[in-house]
């Protein structure tokens, strides 16, 4: 009968995790890429808000090409789509380069059925802000209470 022994469990998963920290940075992933709140983000990093009414998104998406920014709407969903432009130097002649560039797209559920119809975007100093009429069946409506 084996008998089952803790400190060799932990010792064993200390180890496949050095492993798996080893592996990350000799395929150009960071160190930090398995720590939890250092990781990688979703681009672009969002806000929502929302009230009776409407949901609002404010997406964080400086340096974009507005030509390339896309807005897609459909029932409970929205899509972010866009391309950071990439910087023409060499990468030898990099000392840090911690932007990413290339094309990204974010889709995000929201809870309540929204109006797609009636949907609008706005692009100021780097932040995308979208707005998102809910739609009439989502809203709350008041019942009245009849006494007896």
């Amino acid at each position: 009968m084996s008998v089952w022994n803790f400190l060799k469990e932990m010792d064993q998963l200390q180890s496949q995790l050095g492993e798996l920290s080893r592996f990350g940075v000799r395929h150009g992933l960071p160190r930090t890429c398995f720590l939890p709140g250092v990781s990688a983000r979703h681009f672009p990093m969002i806000n929502i808000a929302s009230d009776d009414q409407k949901i609002v998104i404010e997406a964080l998406a400086p340096g974009l090409d507005t030509d390339s920014l896309k807005v897609q709407a459909l029932n409970n969903r929205v899509t972010i789509s866009g391309e950071k432009a990439k910087v023409n130097v060499d990468l030898e002649k990099f000392h840090r380069n911690e932007r990413s560039t290339g094309k990204f797209s974010r889709t995000i559920e929201l809870t309540t059925q929204i109006d797609p119809e009636k949907v609008t975007a706005e692009y100021s100093k780097g932040i995308l802000t979208v707005t998102l009429p809910k739609a009439e069946k989502a809203k709350a409506h008041n019942v009245a209470i009849s006494v007896k």
